[in-house]
């Protein structure tokens, strides 16, 4: 189960696991990208060595520590290393009861800074909105003014002088 194809992405449940590092996390999210097409990953350690710039014996604790929790499986298929996402342990079940809990504590903390608006079938709903949904027009790109270009390239070759 993939769940965003061509990035890493690594579900709420393991990502709000304090006792995974960071390391662990990021070799969750590139088997989850790599076992997008075959529902399992077979890189090999020198391969998330150079994706993450750690070193081997890293990312051999990371696989062994996430075999450990169950967030992973290893099989031998052929002599090929294979590694399978646990979809039992990272289901969109998990996923939502720890987003119900989580989502309490979003509302609880930042309920002041919710605004209602109104979508083109007039529903109200509290929602956070993003500045530019709200101001379309700082979206706009206007051509600078001849004064505004000699300004930046004044800066420019003030720049390129130092």
């Amino acid at each position: 189960m993939a769940f965003i194809r061509y990035f890493i992405a690594v579900p709420r449940i393991i990502l709000n696991d304090q006792t995974c590092s960071q390391t662990d996390k990021l070799v969750y999210g590139v088997i989850n990208l790599l076992s997008n097409n075959n529902e399992y990953c077979y890189a090999s350690n020198s391969y998330f060595t150079n994706t993450l710039s750690v070193k081997e014996k890293t990312i051999s604790n990371s696989i062994n520590k996430l075999k450990r929790k169950k967030y992973i499986e290893v099989k031998f298929v052929n002599r090929q290393r294979r590694i399978y996402l646990n979809n039992e342990i990272v289901s969109k079940e998990n996923s939502k009861i720890l987003e119900k809990k989580e989502d309490k504590y979003i509302v609880k903390n930042y309920q002041d800074k919710r605004k209602k608006y109104t979508r083109k079938n007039n529903k109200t709903h509290n929602e956070l909105i993003p500045y530019w949904m709200e101001h379309p027009e700082v979206c706009v790109d206007d051509p600078a003014s001849p004064d505004e270009q000699a300004y930046m390239e004044n800066l420019l070759k003030e720049f390129k002088e130092d």
